[in-house]
């Protein structure tokens, strides 16, 4: 998906501060936040997540689609509403910070297409690892970059995840 010249004006002065190298943030907290897209791939691997994990995984899933996953996935989530969403899809900057004040080490945008918010959200954070799956100029918003046919194998997928953060980890 395109910007236009207007929407791209916009981002370079409203989000500006978040490309900045940021030394004075504190230190990563070795967790991860993943986000989970509105299909219904999403509970599956939310599941797989929740369930195969050995390290703290926090979720972030849009408040309007939580009646569909577990208690359990929900005590392990941060709740996004449309409010958190500026016009252009991208996140607000109040959420950025809100989310940058966790300081997650890893970022897993589980959106199989391009999604503005997951994208932009994994970008301005800067954790450690920014993983998200492919598709075009998908190199400017992750460092780790996940074939996009994971619904065939998402316990490979898991796999996959979990040792591109471990190499990471080692680095």
């Amino acid at each position: 998906m395109e910007f236009t010249l207007k929407e791209k004006l916009i981002i370079a002065t409203k989000y500006h501060k978040y490309k900045l190298p940021t030394e004075s943030r504190s230190r990563f907290n070795g967790e991860t936040l993943v986000i989970l897209p509105d299909g219904d791939i999403a509970f599956e691997m939310a599941q797989l997540f929740h369930e195969k994990s050995t390290k703290k995984i926090t979720f972030l899933l849009k408040d309007s689609i939580c009646s569909f996953y577990s208690d359990d996935i929900i005590k392990k989530s941060l709740k996004y509403t449309y409010n958190d969403m500026s016009t252009l899809g991208l996140p607000t900057e109040i959420f950025i910070e809100k989310i940058l004040s966790y300081n997650f080490e890893n970022i897993i945008d589980l959106n199989a297409s391009f999604s503005r918010f997951g994208a932009f959200l994994t970008f301005y954070c800067n954790p450690k690892v920014r993983m998200g799956f492919n598709y075009d100029n998908s190199k400017k918003y992750y460092n780790v970059i996940l074939d996009s046919n994971y619904q065939q194998d998402l316990e490979g997928t898991f796999k996959m995840i979990k040792q591109f953060i471990e190499i990471w980890k080692i680095l």
